[in-house]
């Protein structure tokens, strides 16, 4: 999509706001039509104030009411000042009048700009969420970052201009030249003879700004993106001593936003002086023409005065176009980007005829299920094996031999390259996505604890949840009683990542969590793999109350946790090699006898 499409397409997401927008437009207009109105009826009031026996305002029905109430007040005041006083009052009314009318339109359009942000960013985080892991695999977590923070603030600018810049411009635009041709057609040929040289350089360096804005926002994407590594590394770059390397590279990236947001200023700033003396050699030019037509007796000095006005209304609203020129610029170039993310569609998506499974035995199956990550080597070889309901089955082995994977595919975060898995006979694809993960508990390795208190962390899954149910899975996790003595119990702030919490206090309301769901399905992965002994003993009991009336999966490194399984599958380069409970294993000469002596 090119840029100039991205920009039209942006304007869409006015659409929800098109009455709003009208109503806008008609005070801009009422706005504008009064600017006109005072220039017009100071033209045309100047004869009669220069000459005498004039007693009303020609052809303004306004000045003449004004005129007789002031006549009627001051009975035997000169009838030119009764003219200028009219004039003048009239003036302040329309001035007050035009004041409210531009509060108005200017707050409702800064509004309206603020809303479409607002719908914007929400879409593009919405948008986000539906996107599979695969997905942030392959983009930056930074870059995704600032499409949703700098690049949308960037569409902030059309607040900077304002709606009300992009209607009204067009509309003294126009206004000015009809004025000025009523006026004298042959001064207004004249004065615009430079104007096809305005255009032609808006477009040209308008053409450089858009490519100058775009590389602005690149920049400061990978600018962004390096801060949300560095932040994520503070302590290995701390412990190595490599706080210099780190700064090093971040000014050699916030210098290139340097560089091309000062490219950019260039280009505005030139454009807009340049559109400024073009329109100044104009009105040169028709002041002296102008001179001699009233020197020639063929306009009158107030008809010149008139024209001179309007021709600066439109010189200042051409160079207003120009600045909106170079802001359109730089929002083709955010709404670019932001628009590859709207567009990119999710490899895992619901089927058209995808179904929702009211209830969950917990029956699974995996059919000669082989998969591959992107770009990489396949890591499971045709895994078939089948779980009963209410089966409590660990999956071992080595690391990176494939038993993360299984959980994924799960979960469908990932569907297999070959083969099939089954859910109580369903296939995983035929299912919609928030009904399948609905009925599946997932309490991963890496613990992830939102930045809130513990309650809000325990009901991430289950908004809706009653106290009763929170309560309950609290304590099925074992984790009610340290949760009481923490300052503010469930209200307690856990701090970013659960920095007030230790790894099994995080683990155990990460359980909780899960349980909360109700879940038919429990999968644990690699869950007391960072505990001591003692908080593994806590999970660990924990999680032998969490099992009961379920189907789980128990992915283990350490054997030392899955003894009690009811049957343990040996995974060993992308096969399972080996199955059957653990005291059967042991006692045969098993490739599960030789990983557990290693960890006696």
């Amino acid at each position: 999509m090119g840029r100039t499409d991205a920009f039209w397409r942006l304007l869409t997401f006015f659409r929800p706001y098109w009455k709003r927008l009208v109503a806008c437009i008609l005070l801009i207009g009422a706005a504008e039509g009064l600017r006109f109105y005072f220039i017009w009826l100071t033209q045309h009031l100047l004869r009669p104030l220069i000459a005498s026996g004039i007693r009303t305002g020609e052809g303004d029905w306004l000045i003449g009411w004004v005129q007789k109430a002031l006549y009627w007040l001051f009975p035997n005041a000169s009838h030119r000042l009764v003219l200028l006083a009219a004039v003048c009052l009239v003036g302040v009314g329309i001035a007050i009048l035009r004041a409210a009318l531009s509060f108005a339109h200017t707050f409702l359009a800064n509004n309206i700009a603020q809303k479409v942000v607002l719908d914007l960013r929400r879409r593009l985080y919405s948008h986000l969420q539906l996107m599979p892991p695969s997905f942030f695999e392959q983009e930056r977590t930074g870059q995704l970052l600032a499409r949703v923070v700098n690049d949308v603030a960037a569409l902030q600018s059309l607040v900077t201009i304002g709606i009300e810049d992009l209607v009204s411009t067009p509309v003294l635009i126009v206004g000015s030249l009809v004025l000025m041709i009523v006026i004298s057609p042959t001064l207004t040929v004249i004065a615009l003879v430079l104007l096809p040289i305005v255009g032609w350089l808006m477009w040209k360096l308008g053409k450089k700004l858009r490519k100058a804005s775009y590389e602005i926002q690149v920049a400061l994407g990978n600018l962004t993106a390096l801060l949300s590594e560095s932040f994520s590394a503070v302590k290995l770059f701390q412990a190595f001593g490599a706080e210099e390397q780190a700064l090093s590279l971040f000014d050699q990236r916030n210098r290139q936003v340097y560089q091309h947001a000062l490219r950019a200023i260039r280009l505005r700033t030139l454009l807009s002086p340049s559109v400024e003396l073009i329109g100044t050699l104009g009105v040169i030019a028709g002041v002296f023409i102008g001179g001699v037509l009233v020197i020639e007796g063929r306009l009158h000095p107030e008809s010149l005065l008139a024209f001179m006005i309007y021709f600066y209304t439109l010189a200042s609203s051409i160079r207003k176009l120009s600045q909106i020129q170079a802001v359109r610029e730089q929002v083709a170039g955010a709404a670019e980007r932001i628009f590859q993310v709207l567009d990119a569609q999710p490899e895992i998506a619901d089927a058209p005829d995808a179904i929702d499974l009211p209830t969950v035995k917990g029956e699974i199956v995996f059919e000669n299920v082989r998969f591959r990550y992107p770009d990489g080597d396949e890591v499971l070889k045709g895994v078939s094996f089948k779980i009963r309901p209410g089966e409590k089955v660990a999956i071992v082995g080595p690391s990176g031999v494939g038993k993360t994977t299984i959980a994924m595919l799960l979960m469908r975060f990932y569907d297999p390259t070959e083969g099939r898995i089954l859910l109580d006979g369903h296939d995983l694809r035929k299912i919609r996505l928030r009904s399948l993960r609905q009925h599946i508990g997932l309490v991963l390795q890496d613990t992830f604890v939102i930045d809130g208190t513990v309650r809000e962390n325990i009901i991430l899954g289950n908004p809706d949840a009653t106290e009763e149910e929170i309560l309950e899975a609290a304590k099925l996790a074992n984790a009610h009683e340290f949760i009481e003595r923490l300052p503010n119990g469930y209200e307690t702030w856990v701090g970013e990542g659960g920095a007030f919490l230790s790894v099994g206090q995080r683990q155990r309301i990460a359980l909780a969590r899960a349980l909360l769901k109700k879940p038919a399905i429990l999968v644990l992965d690699e869950v007391t793999s960072h505990l001591d002994a003692e908080s593994e003993a806590a999970v660990q009991k924990a999680i032998e109350k969490a099992m009961q009336g379920r189907t789980v999966i128990i992915i283990a490194h350490r054997l030392s946790t899955v003894r009690n399984a009811d049957r343990i599958l040996v995974l060993q380069d992308g096969q399972i090699v080996e199955e059957g409970r653990h005291e059967e294993l042991v006692a045969a000469d098993t490739y599960y006898r030789r990983l557990y002596e290693l960890q006696r």
